[in-house]
């Protein structure tokens, strides 16, 4: 596995690829399923129950306007209609009266065409067949035990018709009795209603169809009415497992059936809902499938899409390498091909001139001559010479400028500007004024790298700024303190810069917010401080930076100056570095000066 990813770079880039955009990919999947795959099943649950609630409430409200047709015999003016029919021509007549107000009423509630009789059987036991779809003559002969309806709220039930009639279905009959509003007369008579029993199909037809509901309608301990056969068990199997749900946060099992019941007080029956959790969970496994199918194809894309940029970035810097190889072979005629106008074919191009002008100059040089002179080119090889690198980061700045990457001109205008005070600062020592000014540079470089989430306060009086200070050592604790206590800049912070004057001492004082030490660690620190000048334990703990300045004050000003650092866990870290005021080595071993000093270049 690793000689492969190791092997090429098109491969690398590849799995990088993946790597950053299919786990990501993979563990927002995954968290969506372990988050939320309760919620959307329990919330499935709920919205399917404000489903059937709201049918119920549909049932609820039609059997209520059953009911107010039968609030009309409690007018005073319809039981005086009844009271009054005493012979055959009174009946007629009160029929007449009595079926137009019902008709009216039926009609304005939009129930006129489910309602197929309506008959008042009066207490000394005659019908008056107010409504009858099969005409007056066929009256049915209801039968009904008044005292059952006397005692329920209301004195109303609901039956289904073959109860009463056996020759009759699929009706159902609303019976009421009806008192007289004279309190003294007792009982009026019983009111029947028929309508038809389809009304409960049509209702309920969209939860049977689309979620499989199954519904049943009871009184008590006796049907009424079910969407399903309960003639064959299957009522008695369903009651045997199905789940009462109870509370809408409560989720049961992932199989089997639920129920639950919507109560109809006014009549005292009860709608009860069987349902099947898989059905409801249908929709979420459905989310979950969609979802899966999006990742393998969002995968396949990128798959795709990381093995042609990968190619695309790595097959320019393929052929510029083996034209490369070719050169170190002696070859200088060969020429990259310059397939994009990115880097990648700015880097061609200046191969190819590069080439070009190597061929040239070879060409015009006699081979004596390099020989002759190779020693002295090998010997001027070896030196760096500053000011090829001004000229040249000179030549970026104004590249850049070209390009309108002002940040990248001002960032390289901070680095040539740290590397002439590294270089060419006279002497051991320099202002505190120029060594603040290297200090900003590097701060632009630092900002610009991490997005400017750096602040850096100075706080040093005028008068100091013309003090002399060692070169170099303000920097070096302020990166310190960068890379240690603000976590190398991931998320930002500020460090304070103080610069005071005490008696004829300066106290120069570093401090982050950052994470701070913990006691062992700063314990260890100190140790490496307190070490005699010239140990490498420093350097290999990487605390090169506080020691290399640690030992340049004490070298120079004495054992007595230094640096000191305190540090808490979580709070912060402050560096403080003292020296004497007005001093500039004068009566130091020379010695010394020059150790220091050439620790300084080191």
């Amino acid at each position: 596995m690793k000689k492969w990813i190791g092997s090429r770079l098109n491969r690398k880039l590849c799995l990088c690829f993946l790597v950053v955009s299919l786990i990501p990919l993979c563990l927002v999947y995954f968290y969506i399923n372990s988050r939320y795959s309760e919620k959307l099943r329990s919330d499935a649950v709920v919205l399917n129950q404000l489903a059937e609630k709201n049918t119920a409430i549909l049932l609820e409200d039609y059997l209520t306007k059953i009911e107010y047709i039968s609030n009309l015999f409690y007018d005073n003016d319809v039981q005086a209609i009844v009271r009054g029919a005493v012979g055959p021509l009174d009946n007629y007549n009160a029929r007449q009266l009595l079926e137009k107000k019902v008709r009216v009423n039926l009609d304005l509630f939009h129930i006129l065409d489910d309602v197929d009789q309506v008959t008042f059987l009066r207490h000394n036991g005659d019908n008056l067949d107010i409504m009858n779809s099969s005409g007056y003559m066929d009256v049915i002969p209801f039968q009904y035990d008044d005292r059952i309806a006397l005692n329920r709220y209301k004195n109303h039930v609901l039956v289904p018709i073959e109860s009463l009639d056996s020759s009759r279905s699929g009706k159902y009959v609303y019976i009421r009795r009806v008192n007289d509003t004279d309190p003294r007369k007792g009982t009026l008579g019983i009111l029947y209603i028929v309508f038809d029993g389809n009304k409960f199909d049509e209702l309920f037809a969209e939860l049977g169809t689309v979620l499989e509901t199954r519904i049943l309608i009871r009184e008590g301990e006796k049907v009424l009415y079910t969407s399903f056969d309960a003639k064959n068990g299957e009522l008695e199997q369903m009651e045997n497992t199905a789940q009462l749900l109870t509370q809408k946060d409560r989720m049961p099992g992932r199989k089997g059936l639920v129920k639950w019941e919507y109560g109809i007080e006014n009549l005292g029956i009860h709608i009860v809902f069987y349902d099947t959790l898989e059905r409801l969970e249908e929709n979420v496994r459905a989310l979950s499938r969609l979802t899966g199918t999006f990742i393998w194809l969002t995968g396949i894309v990128i798959l795709a899409a990381s093995l042609f940029f990968s190619r695309t970035i790595v097959r320019p810097v393929k052929r510029l390498r083996e034209s490369l190889l070719q050169v170190r072979e002696g070859d200088f005629k060969v020429r990259a091909q310059v397939e994009t106008h990115d880097e990648l074919g700015d880097m061609c191009v200046a191969f190819n001139d590069m080439a070009g002008e190597i061929d040239r100059l070879i060409n015009q040089v006699y081979t004596t001559q390099l020989k002759e002179n190779e020693a002295a080119i090998k010997a001027l090889q070896m030196q760096i010479n500053p000011h090829f690198l001004y000229n040249t980061l000179d030549m970026i700045k104004s590249m850049a400028e070209i390009y309108g990457a002002y940040q990248v001109s001002e960032v390289i205008v901070a680095l040539s500007g740290m590397f002439r005070y590294a270089a060419h600062s006279p002497g051991f020592g320099v202002t505190i004024g120029e060594e603040l000014r290297n200090l900003k540079n590097y701060m632009k470089i630092v900002n610009a790298r991490f997005g400017g989430g750096i602040d850096c306060l100075v706080d040093v009086p005028e008068e100091l700024l013309e003090e002399e200070i060692i070169r170099v050592c303000l920097q070096p604790i302020v990166e310190n303190a960068i890379s240690h206590g603000l976590g190398r800049g991931g998320s930002g912070g500020c460090i304070s810069v103080k610069i005071r004057r005490r008696e004829d001492i300066i106290f120069a004082e570093v401090e982050d917010d950052g994470v701070g030490m913990e006691p062992a660690r700063l314990e260890e620190v100190r140790r490496k401080l307190a070490e005699p000048p010239g140990g490498r334990d420093g350097a290999e703990n990487g605390n090169v930076g506080l020691k290399n300045i640690h030992d340049r004050l004490r070298l120079y000003y004495g054992e007595e100056y230094g640096i000191t650092i305190e540090s808490i866990l979580g709070e912060g870290t402050r560096v403080m570095l003292s020296y004497p005021c007005g001093f500039s080595g004068k009566g130091r071993p020379q010695e010394l000066i020059q150790a220091a000093d050439e620790r300084q270049r080191i």
